[in-house]
């Protein structure tokens, strides 16, 4: 990867696109979230993290993807494993 942008970023470029319609695409910057998401559950499976899901925020918000830590019972949001490691 020549540049790698936060998965806040991504998810504020999606919205930016989506707020306000033509140009830009939309469709492009969701899969982009797509991808960097499951990067981010296969780097969490690698370490341990176990009981994925996307899941949005009051069912509209951005998509999140959730598990649970191998040290810890509760579910929580993975992190970007390419901007910090946690």
């Amino acid at each position: 990867m020549d540049h790698v942008v936060s998965l806040e970023t991504l998810y504020d470029r999606f919205d930016a696109i989506a707020r306000r319609g033509a140009p830009g695409n939309s469709t492009a910057a969701h899969e982009a979230l797509q991808d960097r998401l499951a990067l981010n559950r296969t780097v969490a499976e690698s370490v341990g993290w176990t009981a994925f899901s996307l899941e949005r925020s009051g069912g509209t918000g951005p998509l999140r993807l959730w598990g649970v830590r191998p040290d810890r019972e509760d579910r929580e949001v993975v992190p970007d494993w390419l901007i910090s490691v946690d």
